[in-house]
């Protein structure tokens, strides 16, 4: 993720506008579909049944590590290794989620069918009932913000 996509993304998750809930950033989805190594990854999720906690790789995460943010490279583990490991102890079925995508600029109707694919890609991983879809961009766009409307996605500007 770039730098602007981490500054847009925590701008978002520290806001108002945010839900609160358990953050994660980079979550891949895919990962009971395909290969071992096949997965796509998602901006940032939130776990809304649960009580607020900053996503991990935020200096002030107080929160259990559940998932290290990066590769455990002296032993070849990957983030999507370990959301696999995650997916099969059941500590997180039956959660309630808000997906987000983060496009810095004008955001593009690609994002907005990214963040609708994650959907269905979380949907064949996990037991969540995934309550909202956010767009976070910086630059308003007429044709996106119809786009999200249309889909039932929340467009979110953040200066």
């Amino acid at each position: 993720m770039s730098d602007t996509q981490q500054a847009l993304l925590e701008g978002f998750i520290r806001s108002d506008a945010s839900p609160s809930g358990k953050w994660w950033v980079d979550v891949p989805t895919g990962l009971s579909l395909g290969e071992a190594g096949e997965h796509a990854t998602l901006t940032a999720v939130c776990l809304t049944s649960r009580e607020q906690e900053l996503p991990e790789v935020y200096p002030d995460h107080t929160g259990t590590a559940y998932v290290a943010p990066g590769p455990d490279a002296d032993v070849g583990v990957t983030k999507a290794d370990r959301f696999r490991t995650l997916r099969e102890t059941d500590t997180f079925a039956d959660e309630t989620a808000v997906l987000v995508e983060v496009e810095p600029g004008a955001s593009s109707v690609g994002t907005v069918g990214d963040l609708v694919t994650h959907r269905v890609l979380v949907d064949a991983d996990w037991d969540w009932t995934v309550g909202e879809l956010v767009l976070v961009s910086d630059t308003d766009s007429a044709h996106v913000n119809h786009a999200c409307r249309e889909l039932g996605v929340r467009a979110v500007r953040v200066a």
